[in-house]
């Protein structure tokens, strides 16, 4: 049985909002206990995550990796689609480091929302109350799940919010940007490229392989995970879902991220989950069924 485009769109950004959360454990593994330092992760699993992608277009599919080359259109393209993808995860580091991690990942919720007034002003697409409904659930939800219904554990440093808040719009950006990108070279070339060029930026300002990394097997699957699922399998479907349903449901579908991170640390590390997390799970949840109820077709009559 085929898939409709919105049904495949559906399920490839449900499983980059998977991918990155379930990523999110190792990645704390990793920075709390293996010495890594944020950028140097940023800065390799980009690096690392760009040269599997172009191998896996050289090699599996058997295109071209350079035809990118031949349209100046595309290389600006990749140039800034590189630049705010490497921007995105940095600031909402910086936004981790001067706030807290509970206030960015708020912050990132508002993603779908920017994508779709910034649709609506340029007359592409029209904001609609279901996307506006679907985007109270979710940020509803991960508010619940990261704050445990306590304000308090949310920290308004200004200086944070900032940060965040510069995540949140570099995050709209390459969700937007790519797409006349990706049909014109195709998604595993323009991300391949892409995270090559905002690697290689990140290595520019910190080299990586300068911090002193205890380096074991536990360490090193923990990091082939960050870079094969988390970042080449998690932007595969997170691009990919563009050509299939809009920026708007892909932003808000993505909201899985820090649910599957919360029921994976639920199950494998014995957190206990109480009353606000359960409503934070059943409001990103709703925020998905709602996405998928089919639009209704008006009647002739």
């Amino acid at each position: 049985m085929q898939l409709s485009n919105k049904a495949l769109g559906t399920l490839l950004a449900m499983g980059a909002g998977i991918f990155w959360g379930s990523m999110g454990v190792s990645a704390q593994y990793l920075l709390q206990r293996c010495d890594f330092l944020p950028l140097d992760l940023v800065s390799g699993r980009l690096v690392i995550a760009g040269f599997s992608f172009l191998i896996i277009t050289k090699i599996l599919l058997k295109k071209p990796v350079f035809s990118f080359l031949s349209s100046r259109c595309n290389l600006i393209d990749i140039l800034i689609m590189g630049l705010t993808v490497f921007g995105s995860q940095l600031t909402f580091m910086m936004g981790v480091k001067y706030a807290n991690a509970g206030t960015a990942a708020i912050l990132l919720t508002t993603v779908p929302l920017m994508c779709g007034i910034w649709l609506s002003l340029t007359g592409r697409e029209k904001l609609t109350l279901k996307e506006l409904f679907c985007f109270l659930l979710a940020s509803s939800g991960v508010f619940f799940l990261v704050t445990k219904g306590n304000w308090n554990s949310l920290d308004f440093s200004f200086v944070g919010i900032a940060w965040s808040l510069a995540s949140a719009v570099l995050s709209t950006v390459y969700t937007l940007q790519p797409r006349a990108l990706i049909e014109r070279v195709g998604v595993t070339s323009a991300a391949g490229w892409a995270m090559l060029v905002g690697g290689c930026v990140g290595c520019c300002i910190q080299n990586p392989l300068v911090n002193d990394v205890h380096w074991n097997w536990i360490v090193g699957a923990n990091f082939c995970y960050i870079v094969l699922v988390g970042t080449v399998f998690a932007f595969f479907c997170y691009m990919d879902s563009l050509k299939y349903i809009s920026p708007v449901y892909v932003g808000l579908l993505v909201c899985l991220e820090p649910l599957t991170a919360y029921l994976l640390s639920f199950t494998i590390l014995g957190d206990r989950i109480g009353f606000w997390e359960l409503l934070g799970v059943l409001l990103i949840l709703s925020n998905i069924v709602v996405i998928s109820f089919p639009k209704r077709r008006r009647s002739n009559r």
